[in-house]
């Protein structure tokens, strides 16, 4: 994972701030797809697309990773 967490140091799509902001309140792929209106398929997708981003290789890390960003307010 990239050692800074600020949110500048990533280009993360709107949906892709979306889906980081629904996972930092723990809900879960399924519930953001509902939620959002998509397959969770889709949230997956996205999800692995933001790990890609940040340099993460697993949960634990992409779960570290919400706990530390800090992202602008909607």
């Amino acid at each position: 994972m990239k050692k800074s967490s600020q949110f500048s140091d990533f280009d993360f799509t709107s949906r892709e701030i979306e889906i980081l902001r629904l996972a930092k309140n723990a809900y879960s792929c399924k519930e953001i797809a509902d939620l959002l209106f998509i397959s969770e398929l889709t949230v997956r997708k996205h999800r692995q697309n933001i790990l890609l981003k940040i340099g993460c290789t697993g949960k634990k890390e992409f779960r570290k990773f919400l706990r530390e960003i800090i992202l602008p307010p909607p």
